[in-house]
């Protein structure tokens, strides 16, 4: 990883960062959960690893899907 910020306007890492990221998927009766784990370590600027886990639902169907074609012209 390039140097740069966790997060917008946030705390910096270094060169030296080490990310570690696990996809795990959940599967329940109703539903299914895809949950990101990540760890991140950067001795110079954390002092602790800093954690994150964010989890995404399945929709039961396609509904709130609508791709659509890109409409950018160059």
């Amino acid at each position: 990883m390039r140097p740069g910020y966790l997060r917008r306007n946030g705390v910096p890492y270094s060169a030296n960062t080490v990310m570690t990221e696990y996809w795990d998927l959940h599967r329940e009766p109703d539903t299914d959960w895809l949950v990101i784990s990540t760890t991140i370590v950067d001795p110079p600027y954390l002092n602790q690893p800093y954690l994150t886990s964010p989890a995404f639902k399945r929709e039961p169907d396609g509904s709130k899907w609508d791709p659509s074609p890109c409409s950018a012209t160059w």
